[in-house]
């Protein structure tokens, strides 16, 4: 669709004007509330530190507290620790916001083991604005999934953390790209006053994931500043699966039919009838390996070498984390304030993956077809580990201060961000040209396997290290982001506007902005000739952005009883893409008719520009399971049904921004001091999403293309001919389909619709101490999805193949008596899909509790168990694969538990 992207920034500037007239020449107030107004005002401005504390994500108009128009989360760091949360990871996992789906650490073999993601609303990793003080971070370097840049929460130790805010609806007219889902604005420590230590070791009931943890916290103030400094090591050990009963084999698959590993087989003339390699070659002396059967094959037919290799991967890899945090400020004789932060992190994780393991084809002398396959255990390659070393560091250096302009005083602040990430991988791997040798000799028959094979090298031998030693190699990879941001601001009161119900608040921003990344494969895997890594392709790439943005804010007094927010921005990219600049706008209300009820809503654009993995990925490989459309159409014997076929995806340059919109109604009613609960109605569309192109839907066009249907000397039909790589099968002549090459594109709409509750009380008591409740709640109501251009649009929130829960509930009760203290956390993750899409599993319910003693006021006792029932993920009865639970949504860990010690200097 083109249009002036000029003349829509002009009409949300015009809409923002037109509502402040219409409000303002339909309501008026007296002298006497406009200089109420205007003394609070003065009021708020005499105590900076508090006006800093008020500064609210969602907005950049200082406030009197939380509560704005934008429905907002906030979690400081002692609920953070009463709840039982150990990272910041825990922390976003227990918001009953986060419904999507996340790629952690459970999932081995997976593209971004080492970091931690959240997925909130479950419009994916990259859709969440990740803020450090208001200011951006530098990605983490590897892409989610192999496709996109996100946020790497691991890297941002909890003692440096005073709290979290996190708005959970659309913010781009205030933030920029990525604010679609929301924003995390990460707040540090500051004016810390005395100096803390404590030490936590923690470990599961059963077995493995023991971790120890030193946090040291200290800070002085002073007349023109204050320091704050903060340390922290943690190590935390792995927990494999083969530590959980309930996964430990191949006898925990919940089916009828159990079989083990299938480590070393044959399969004979395209079917999967095994051939019987006798008793007396799966010697398990060395290998592991024993004579086994699948059950389930035809009697006789299912015998082979198995391995009861379930288990050996982790759940939870090794950790060893190490970082520093430093805020500083000072106040010059002129006012202006100088502050500084700075954050160093450095991480070493190691996670086992699933064992080595090769095959390949061979043809008879009789042109029997021949499949071998072997698995090798850590008996012959050692334990499948791969090594990920990281370290991010982030610099900020600002000043603020006051300004007088136009016989009026502003608030000011300018700040310089610098923010960067590097990131190495590590792995050993077959080498692909000497393990094909090894097992297969050099006689390549067109590509459909090797005559007879190596005669000389059985796949049933038991491997040495000197024998596979030739054959291996390590696969590092390498990659480094950055962000940089020059940002200023200005706030202040419009005072001459006072035909309100006082001045208006306003605040004008601006920013310069560059971000970039690397990612360097080793060349084997990038390797299409023969001679790269046996199995494994990879992705890399690079490229930089620059971003220019401008922006302003209004907070219109209506009345005593109502304010209304408007906000706009402009942001223009340069880097390579269809994007190049793009407005946004956002209207929002504030409406408190009585002291105990506030009524807040409005409407707000959101958009991210293309994703720099999306715009910048070099070529890589994949395999996947399409119907060959044009053989189908053409050949009257070719056998249609789906098959594994090679493709390709690199970077697209000609994306465009994805974009949205955010409407949001609620209440806050607040019947008694103690007393607050949140209603939030929300409503999100999201348009133009970009996803990789359907390999089926390419097939079915580049059919029509080489049939007639469509003008094969079209630009499309040309451009997909040139991506479907077809050769001459010399022995049958058949255009056989050797590879498809995708690219990313904007096509997917997403709509959702759903409610967020939250309810806080608080009750004070003269003999038992005090009490408190919080809990939270979400709801989709409706969630519509359009995956690919040619699919309808349909409610997919109650889908059996979707596997996002449809309510969240989270809940914590506290007690506090004297010198000690209690809470109980419980959530509830609501049911999802079975794995064979035919039924729906049970709700997922766990808890957590903490315990303190205060000795005196200076040593503390605590004591923590997270998962205290020790409840498994739900069982599902058709789940085949291991560790036989969805792992984007539940955890094998079990019970933690943890006792920790801290003293106050």
């Amino acid at each position: 669709m083109n249009y002036d992207k000029n003349h829509v920034f002009k009409k949300g500037l015009l809409t923002a004007a037109i509502s402040c007239a219409l409000f303002g020449t339909a309501l008026s107030v007296s002298a006497e509330e406009e200089a109420s107004k205007a003394e609070d005002a003065a009021k708020i401005k005499e105590d900076k530190k508090d006006l800093e504390e008020v500064v609210v994500t969602g907005s950049l108009i200082p406030r009197d507290g939380f509560t704005g128009p934008n429905p907002m989360v906030v979690m400081d760091k002692d609920a953070m620790k009463e709840r039982g949360f150990v990272n910041l990871t825990d922390v976003m996992d227990s918001l009953t916001q986060s419904t999507g789906a996340v790629q952690g650490e459970q999932y081995t073999n997976s593209f971004t083991p080492a970091a931690q993601d959240v997925n909130l609303r479950g419009f994916g990793a990259g859709r969440t604005l990740v803020l450090l003080n208001g200011r951006r971070l530098a990605d983490y370097p590897a892409p989610y999934n192999s496709e996109s840049n996100f946020f790497n929460f691991s890297s941002i130790p909890l003692s440096a953390v005073e709290r979290i805010e996190v708005m959970t609806s659309g913010a781009s007219a205030v933030y920029g790209s990525d604010a679609i889902a929301g924003v995390v604005n990460i707040i540090t420590r500051k004016n810390v006053e005395d100096t803390t230590i404590s030490f936590r070791r923690g470990t599961t009931t059963e077995g493995g994931g023991d971790s120890q943890q030193l946090q040291f916290v200290t800070g002085h103030s002073f007349d023109r500043g204050s320091f704050t400094i903060t340390g922290e090591y943690q190590e935390q050990d792995p927990i494999y699966g083969k530590d959980r009963g309930f996964m430990d084999s191949y006898m925990d698959r919940p089916l009828s039919v159990r079989y083990p590993d299938r480590a070393i087989l044959t399969m004979d003339n395209f079917t999967a009838h095994y051939i019987d390699p006798g008793s007396d070659a799966c010697d398990d002396s060395l290998t592991g390996y024993g004579y086994s059967e699948r059950p389930d094959k035809p009697a006789g037919a299912g015998l082979y070498c198995g391995n009861d290799g379930d288990g050996e991967e982790s759940l939870r890899s090794y950790r060893e984390r190490m970082s520093v945090f430093f805020d500083g400020r000072y106040e010059l004789n002129n006012g202006v304030e100088l502050f500084a932060n700075a954050m160093y992190w450095d991480s070493t994780v190691e996670q086992r993956n699933f064992k080595l393991w090769w095959g390949g084809d061979i043809l008879t002398e009789d042109f029997d077809w021949i499949y071998l396959q072997r698995f090798f255990t850590a008996n012959e390659t050692g334990d499948q580990e791969v090594g990920f070393d990281e370290n991010t560091w982030n610099l900020t250096l600002g000043a603020k201060g006051e300004v007088a302009l136009f016989n009026k005083t502003f608030d000011w602040e300018v700040a310089l961000t610098n923010s960067e990430y590097d990131y190495a991988s590590s792995q050993v791997r077959f080498k692909e040209e000497a393990i094909d040798e090894y097992f297969l000799g050099t006689e390549d028959l067109w590509g459909y396997g090797y005559l007879s094979g190596n005669p000389d090298h059985s796949i049933y031998t038991a491997f040495t290290p000197e024998i596979l030693g030739p054959m291996m190699g390590m696969n590092n990879e390498t990659g480094d982001s950055y962000g940089r941001q020059l940002s200023a601001k200005i706030t202040g009161e419009l005072t001459e506007f006072n035909w309100m119900a006082g001045p208006i608040q306003m605040a004008l921003q601006m920013e310069y902005a560059k971000q970039g990344y690397t990612l360097a494969p080793h060349p084997r895997a990038l390797d299409k000739t023969g001679n790269g890594w046996w199995g494994l392709s990879a992705t890399g790439g690079g490229g930089d952005r620059n971003r220019s943005a401008v922006g302003m804010e209004f907070l219109l007094p209506v009345t005593d009883d109502l304010e209304v927010t408007v906000a706009s921005r402009y942001d223009r990219y340069d880097d390579g893409s269809d994007v190049g600049g793009r407005p946004t706008s956002q209207v929002k209300f504030l409406f408190s008719p009585v002291d105990w009820l506030t009524v807040r809503g409005g409407w707000s654009q959101s958009f991210r520009a293309p994703d720099m993995h999306y715009l910048f990925a070099g070529e890589s490989g994949f395999y996947t399971t399409v119907k060959d459309t044009y053989r189908c159409e053409t050949e009257t014997d070719y056998d249609c049904s789906y098959g594994s076929e090679q493709g390709y995806r690199e970077g697209n340059l000609m994306l465009k921004e994805e974009t949205g919109t955010n409407l949001n109604f609620g209440f806050v009613v607040r019947p008694l001091d103690q007393l607050s609960l949140s209603v939030d109605l929300y409503r999100v569309k999201l348009r133009d999403i970009v996803n990789d192109e359907s390999s089926q839907d390419l097939l079915d066009i580049e059919a029509d293309c080489r049939t007639g249907d469509l003008d094969p000397s079209s630009a499309r039909c040309l451009d997909v001919l040139q991506r479907v790589v077809r050769e001459e099968n010399p022995l049958s002549g058949d255009m056989e389909l050797q590879s498809l090459s995708l690219l990313p594109i904007n096509q997917s709409i997403l709509n959702q619709t759903g409610v967020d509750m939250q309810l806080d009380y608080r009750y004070n008591t003269d003999n038992f101490g005090e009490f408190r409740l919080n809990l939270g709640y979400t709801n989709v109501i409706d969630y519509e999805e359009q995956i690919f251009s040619s699919d309808p649009v349909e409610d997919v929130r109650n889908a059996l193949d979707n596997y996002e829960p449809r309510s969240y509930v989270n809940g914590s009760v506290s007690w506090n008596y004297g010198n000690f203290s209690t809470t109980v956390f419980a959530r509830r993750i609501g049911s999802t899909p079975n794995y064979d899409e035919d039924a729906r599993i049970s709700s997922w319910k766990t808890i957590n509790m903490t315990a303190t003693y205060d000795v005196n006021e200076n040593l503390r006792f605590s004591l923590m168990s997270n998962n205290l029932l020790n409840e498994r993920p739900p069982v599902d009865d058709t789940w085949t694969a291991w560790p036989y639970f969805y792992r984007g949504q539940y955890n094998g860990f079990g019970r933690e538990l943890f006792a920790e010690v801290q003293y106050r200097f």
